[in-house]
Order: C-alpha cells, then sequence, then structure tokens
C-alpha cells in the first residue's frame, strides 16, 4: 500500500514461496509427512480464498473468522506437531500413520491444547484486526463484527478473552508442572506457564491506555499482539 515493493515483485516472492514449499511437502525423501502436506496445503488452500478474487472470504467476518481460526489454530499446529513427531520418531511408513493430524489431535492432549489455545488467540486477531478498518469497512459496505456492534465493545471483548486465556492457560501449566515426573519437565512447563501469565498481565496493561476509536492506537496494539502470537 505505501508502494515500497511493486506488486509484479510481490507476486513474484508469493508465486516462489507457494511452489517450492508445496513441492518440498510432496518430494523431500526426508521431510515428506502427511503432517506437512497438511500444514503447507491447507493453509495455501485456505489463505488462497481468503484473499483472492472471486472468494476473498475477507470481506464476510464469520467466514475470514473461520479461516483465521482453521489455520492458525488448527492447520499448523497439528499438521506441523504431526510432522516433527513422523520425522523424529517414525522409521517406517506404519510407524508414521500412528503420528497422523487427525489421531494427534484427538489421542495426544499436548497436540489438542496448543491447539485450542491458537485457535482462541486467532478468533482475537481476527476480530480484532477489523476495530481500526471500521471507517474503511463502512465506506467499503463490509459488515464486519466491529462495524455491526462497535469497536469499543469487541476491542474490550477481545482484550478480556486474551487475559483470560493467558491466566487460564498458565495457571493450568503451572499446576502441571507440579504434577511433572522429572524435573526437566516440570522446569518446562513452569516456565512457559509464568510466561502466559506474564502475557496476561503484559495483554491487560497494555489496553489501558489505549483509545478504542483511535485507529492508530488499536493498530499499535494489534501488532503487539502478534509479536505475543509467535512467541
Amino acid at each position: 500500500a505505501k508502494g515500497d515493493l511493486k506488486k509484479s515483485t510481490a507476486i513474484g516472492v508469493v508465486l516462489a514461496a507457494v511452489v517450492v514449499s508445496l513441492i518440498m511437502s510432496v518430494c523431500n525423501p526426508v521431510l515428506s509427512t502427511s503432517g506437512l502436506q497438511v500444514a503447507l496445503w491447507g493453509s495455501f488452500a485456505l489463505g488462497t480464498v481468503y484473499s483472492l478474487p472471486p472468494f476473498r472470504l475477507k470481506r464476510h467476518p464469520l467466514l475470514a473468522a473461520f479461516c483465521i481460526v482453521a489455520v492458525r489454530g488448527t492447520i499448523i499446529n497439528a499438521g506441523f506437531y504431526s510432522h516433527a513427531l513422523s520425522a523424529a520418531f517414525s522409521a517406517t511408513k506404519e510407524a508414521a500413520a500412528g503420528f497422523g493430524v487427525l489421531h494427534c489431535l484427538l489421542n495426544d492432549w499436548k497436540c489438542a491444547f496448543s491447539s485450542l489455545f491458537f485457535g482462541v488467540f486467532g478468533i482475537v486477531i481476527a476480530l480484532m484486526k477489523d476495530v481500526p478498518d471500521a471507517d474503511g469497512d463502512r465506506i467499503f459496505d463490509i459488515k464486519s463484527f466491529t462495524v455491526r456492534i462497535g469497536q469499543k465493545r469487541v476491542f474490550r471483548t477481545m482484550k478480556n478473552l486474551l487475559v483470560a486465556l493467558f491466566g487460564v492457560s498458565g495457571g493450568a501449566l503451572m499446576k502441571w508442572a507440579t504434577m511433572s515426573p522429572t524435573i526437566g519437565a516440570t522446569t518446562r512447563r513452569g516456565l512457559t506457564g509464568l510466561g502466559c501469565l506474564l502475557a496476561g498481565y503484559f495483554t491487560y496493561k497494555e489496553a489501558k491506555d489505549v483509545n478504542p476509536e483511535d485507529s492508530g492506537e488499536v493498530y499499535d496494539y494489534y501488532m503487539q499482539l502478534w509479536k505475543l502470537f509467535y512467541l
């Protein structure tokens, strides 16, 4: 939008990344697993219908939220979790079958927990991103939740949801840390739980000074949430 990157260059970069990643997911003799294929092909498919015409699901609040939650919450987390297990521990195709994406989601609490955590985080991202764009959405007649119920209500609801997510997750991890069989597991879960609690405090504290109707302030806060997401 600022003109820092030519449209032709952007298209070339995206196409190159898509082609190379999808080919590697199928053809690489070592890293090609069903989990990797689900993660890359699923993200590609939903990302395409989310952004490009004639679909452009981003214009529809529920469908846009579904795409973001599905990719960020389930497809990427469960796909790469399955891929990591398959690549690290399966020496045969029969063994790899036990590390399928659906199997991991239904039978591995760590995979299910991470998918649920990032699924809820994805809901926050999906709805919070529309708060600073409310004026533009009204101009182009995009009926986002922000346009329908107001910037203040969406901002506060999503902030509270994220604070609750960090608080509950942090508390659960701290509890699980006391039940871990080894010192290493106790330390990892304890530190991760403490990190969640600190992230929840940061999310709450930073929101206090944000005016939900100031697009610049909300956008800066929204970008801070992305930093927490990738931590």
